[in-house]
């Protein structure tokens, strides 16, 4: 590991980050670097290892942040070379996390924070990209590079959408995700959440709407959920209950419960946990609370104007809100 730990950018995090537990050992040697991007704009707040964990670990239960190697291109870093990107160490190389389903066991998970669907690489971030896989390639780190959607079962999967920028063209920007399959078979470590984050506009209530009698709580490795029909099944399912006499635009709202004393929320450049709430909502006082959803930044995270403005309130079906079509 002597070239990766040479570069002047990594920080070793691995102690510091957020951790439920420490991830179980690999029973196998890394063949494969596995690159991923975060869709997560990379100058917000929450867009970094830290927040990253936190969700990891607050949303789908795993026992840390699912990459070993993260790259923060907010966090610049000036170097004998010029300016870089931040690369935080958060896992031991040998260390099993969730990020590749059933292929954990031989990959290294590496996270560029970014949307890159929706923003340009900046240059010093492809530089960084550059000289990290070259550095794990001098140390013998894995055999070969690909992208999340490149390993088995994710040809679906939209991530990374990001050339690596001519440092390595093993990834060709022109190769198109291939169409959603019309089953999925659960892997290690797979959430409706994470199977969901997808560029075909999959969210998780569709996947529950697709699949009524699957438990999301409790995936089992192997279970075969459908995922080609899911694409708008809830807002069909929704659409279906009301049979209007005529064609008129629907909208998606929210109802939180008027049993619940308060509901939290969050700006919108910081990542929805528990931590970085400023002002909690207040169900109960009015008998309930009903809010257009303007959108949603991540699962089960929705967009709300409220009278302090925009902001991001948490919605799975375990919190009682109601989400519904009118």
């Amino acid at each position: 590991m002597k070239n990766f730990l040479a570069l002047p950018n990594v920080v070793d995090m691995r102690t510091r980050l957020p951790k439920k537990q420490n991830y179980s050992a690999r029973s196998k040697k890394i063949t494969t670097r596995v690159w991923h991007h975060s869709l997560t704009l990379s100058h917000l707040a929450g867009s970094d290892a830290a927040n990253f964990a936190a969700y990891h670990i607050e949303a789908n239960g795993w026992p840390g942040v699912a990459y070993t190697i993260i790259i923060e291109p907010k966090n610049v870093i000036e170097t004998p070379r010029g300016k870089r990107a931040r690369i935080v160490w958060a896992h031991d190389f040998d260390r099993r996390t969730y990020h590749v389903g059933n292929a954990n066991d031989y990959s290294l998970g590496i996270c560029v924070a970014g949307d890159y669907r929706n923003e340009r690489m900046r240059d010093f971030v492809k530089e960084t990209i550059d000289e990290l896989q070259a550095a794990l390639v001098a140390d013998g780190t894995g055999r070969e590079d690909k992208s999340h959607h490149e390993m088995p079962g994710y040809s679906w999967k939209a991530c990374c959408v990001f050339d690596y920028k001519g440092a390595f063209k093993f990834l060709n920007q022109q190769a198109l995700v291939k169409p959603v399959p019309a089953t999925y078979t659960i892997q290690e470590g797979d959430t409706f959440w994470n199977i969901a984050n997808n560029m075909d506009g999959i969210r998780v209530a569709d996947l529950e709407a697709a699949n009524p009698g699957v438990d999301s709580r409790a995936l089992r490795i192997g279970q075969v959920i459908k995922l080609g029909e899911a694409k708008g099944a809830a807002s069909k399912e929704e659409a279906a209950e009301k049979v209007p006499d005529r064609q008129i635009a629907m909208k998606e709202y929210v109802l939180l419960p008027k049993t619940a004393k308060t509901w939290k929320t969050y700006r919108l450049d910081v990542s929805p946990v528990s931590k970085n709430s400023d002002w909690s909502l207040t169900p109960a006082k009015f008998g309930g609370l009903e809010y257009e959803i303007l959108g949603y930044p991540q699962a089960h995270v929705a967009t709300i104007e409220t009278g302090r403005g925009y902001r991001n309130i948490y919605v799975a079906p375990s919190t009682g809100a109601k989400i519904f079509m009118k």
